[in-house]
């Protein structure tokens, strides 16, 4: 159970980040710096962010916004007015961070170019996300994580051989994405100390996903090997693949050292195939991968989850189940480390989500409150805080340029 407060204590407090970005890729980064502490101003549209509008909803409730805008505050600003623009300048001019991801060239056509920013914020960080980067011929193309998933090789290499590419059915691409711009930001606040000024950094969506794809480019570079798919399998480690038991669930299994390898085939009876000179190393095994797969296979279909991973676990090897999230969680080791937090919320009452990971055992990161509910609830406390007075803030609302969201109870809190 989480002990969250509503305060920020974690590694980056702090921090104050302003997040203009729409749907994952770009709102991630600011979930994982404000997971760590920081400050998080998430700009909305006045009718609300398009995640607000995504994947499945309980009593009206959308379930992914609580968990994409979890511990942020909301700020809901029509940057397409000249006073809507004013405020979202007021904000950057007061932040560390700035996180876009909209077309190459929009933010600038809004007036919001870096070189302008940093004349009166000059250790601002502006972080700019899209699907093929800021130069190139592409540059302008619409892009998302799925074609992101296409374009960098991934697709290809995913599923079975004979079926049409897999793409998941989760956002990956922005979620690598996120991972990458939250660590560029970091480096950047890093080389910040030393000469008090900020940096831009151009980010696109399928260049993380590229990288993530090991020696797929250098293979084909040196060898001309062009990577394609092996379902479960792999084609340099064997034994590597999920096996379905006696009581139809899977158990994963991976063998990359030779070692493991040995004890596997021992743990399923056969130390003929374990003292088998030709099966020693891997590139023998590749060479008799349907062998040792059906070997596996045959023993482990005779025989329920857990008859096959109590074995494995005394043979020490290296396998594990294949969970569905009803499996995680009952799963006592998530359960006793924390994995999961429940939140309070003001509507859908207790909530479980994934806690914030990593754990850190002096700055601790903290989940806070979950995704609030109505659109730009902080918007009026922020104004405030710019410096604009009460009848100001009250044209701004009149005018359209922002909308002034009612306040929940409490947006979230420990359970």
């Amino acid at each position: 159970m989480s002990e969250t407060t509503n305060a920020s204590t974690g590694p980056l407090s702090g921090l104050t980040v302003v997040d203009v970005g729409m749907l994952f890729a770009g709102p991630l980064v600011g979930t994982l710096l404000a997971d760590l502490g920081a400050t998080v101003i998430k700009v909305e549209h006045p009718k609300g962010d398009e995640v607000r509008r995504v994947g499945r909803f309980r009593d009206g409730e959308p379930l992914w916004w609580r968990v994409t805008a979890r511990n942020k505050q909301l700020a809901a600003v029509d940057i397409r007015t000249e006073a809507g623009r004013d405020v979202l300048l007021r904000l950057i001019d007061g932040a560390d961070i700035l996180i876009e991801n909209f077309r190459p060239g929009r933010m600038a056509e809004w007036g919001f170019r870096y070189d302008d920013l940093a004349k009166t914020n000059p250790g601002l960080i502006m972080l700019h996300i899209s699907g093929y980067g800021q130069t190139g011929p592409y540059r302008e193309r619409p892009g998302m994580g799925t074609l992101a998933e296409a374009f960098s090789g991934f697709a290809h290499t995913i599923g079975l051989p004979d079926a049409p590419p897999s793409l998941p059915m989760f956002p990956i691409a922005d979620g690598v994405a996120a991972i990458t711009g939250a660590y560029a930001v970091l480096a950047a606040l890093h080389a910040r100390n030393r000469d008090n000024r900020g940096d831009e950094i151009d980010l696109s969506l399928y260049e993380p996903m590229l990288s993530l794809m090991g020696a797929m480019v250098i293979d084909y570079d040196q060898l001309r090997y062009v990577a394609t798919r092996h379902g479960n399998r792999s084609n340099w480690s064997v034994p590597r693949n999920a096996y379905l038991t006696r009581d139809n669930r899977w158990v994963a299994v991976s063998s990359a050292a030779n070692s493991v390898a040995k004890r596997l085939f021992r743990a399923i009876g056969r130390p003929d195939l374990a003292d088998d000179p030709g099966l020693a190393t891997n590139p023998h095994r590749v060479k008799r991968i349907d062998e040792c797969d059906g070997a596996i296979a045959s023993w482990v279909a005779e025989r329920t989850q857990e008859e096959v991973l109590a074995t494995f676990r005394a043979a020490e090897v290296v396998a594990g189940p294949v969970c569905d999230v009803e499996q995680i969680f009952a799963d006592p080791h998530v359960r006793e480390r924390g994995t999961l937090a429940t939140m309070r919320d003001p509507v859908l009452g207790e909530v479980r989500i994934q806690d914030v990971v990593p754990k850190f055992s002096r700055n601790r990161a903290q989940m806070r409150w979950l995704g609030k509910k109505n659109v730009g609830e902080d918007t009026a406390a922020i104004l405030a805080k710019l410096g604009y007075s009460t009848e100001e803030i009250d044209a701004l609302a009149s005018s359209g340029a922002v909308h002034i969201g009612a306040e929940s109870a409490v947006s979230g809190g420990p359970a």
